[in-house]
């Protein structure tokens, strides 16, 4: 895939590695960890998991009471080192908050990586549906339209590897399951330039996207509305917010090709 690539192992500094495994290693359920817990959850052993999280404890990226780890908010630097190294996203909000004040449906924009999208920005409304997703947080990219937008933008032989490899699983009755017919669907997508996820990954919730381009034409990310099924359902609401939301689309799109240009001369 685009974004697996391949890497020269001999450059690959492992050490390094597994110490981003062990920060992986806490999440929800799974705050406060012992070194054990550490060290079977990244497959490591107990003197590399107590090196590893005493590194991050003595950087201030993990705390310790002498048996459990946990992380330290000093960790978030880490995400928004990448947030404030992509230019787009310093300018993308203010469009997003507009989008949001207009439309009353909460705003987000995701990139993917792999597997799953990976939220970077997001704009909620007050009326919060079961999921409450925030900035950092990850879904897998074929259940909702975030994803499925930029699986689309993939060469074949990526969509391909995608669908061949991961695992399908089911969320809700109005999952798809089938890789043919998810296939299918993908591509409908990329032709139409936008897709809708309606009740696939709980059923309170559908989700429209298009995707943002840089100068090159190339898929970057994606923005999407998400919204209650009844209301999606109501006559010309659909319409009107993939109207909406394209006009914003093309706002970010503009702007980032001008300061990627800008960026050039």
């Amino acid at each position: 895939m685009t974004n697996s690539g391949r890497h020269d192992e001999n450059a690959m500094v492992t050490s390094f590695a597994r110490g981003l495994d062990v920060i992986r290693a806490f999440g929800e359920g799974a705050s406060r960890l012992t070194l054990s817990d550490v060290a079977r959850r990244s497959d490591i052993s107990r003197a590399s998991a107590r090196r590893l999280l005493h590194t991050l404890t003595a950087l201030g990226y993990a705390n310790t009471d002498g048996k459990h780890f946990w992380l330290t908010p000093k960790i978030l630097d880490l995400g928004f080192s990448y947030l404030s190294s992509m230019e787009i996203w310093s300018f993308a909000q203010g469009h997003m908050e507009e989008l949001v004040q207009k439309v009353q449906e909460s705003c987000s924009i995701a990139v993917l990586q792999g597997y799953d999208i990976y939220y970077v920005m997001r704009v909620p409304t007050r009326r919060l549906l079961k999921s409450t997703l925030n900035v950092g947080s990850t879904l897998p990219a074929h259940v909702v339209s975030l994803g499925r937008i930029q699986l689309a933008d993939l060469p074949p032989e990526d969509l391909d590897h995608y669908l061949n490899t991961q695992e399908i699983l089911r969320y809700t009755r109005f999952t798809i399951t089938d890789k043919e017919q998810l296939r299918r669907v993908i591509l409908a997508d990329g032709a139409k330039g936008w897709s809708i996820v309606d009740r696939e990954l709980e059923e309170g919730m559908c989700g429209i996207s298009v995707p943002i381009r840089n100068r090159h034409h190339k898929v970057i990310a994606a923005i999407n509305l998400t919204m209650p099924p009844s209301k999606a359902a109501e006559p010309g609401v659909l319409d009107y917010l993939l109207e909406a939301l394209q006009k914003t689309a093309n706002r970010i799109n503009t702007e980032l090709k001008t300061k990627e240009l800008l960026g050039k001369s």
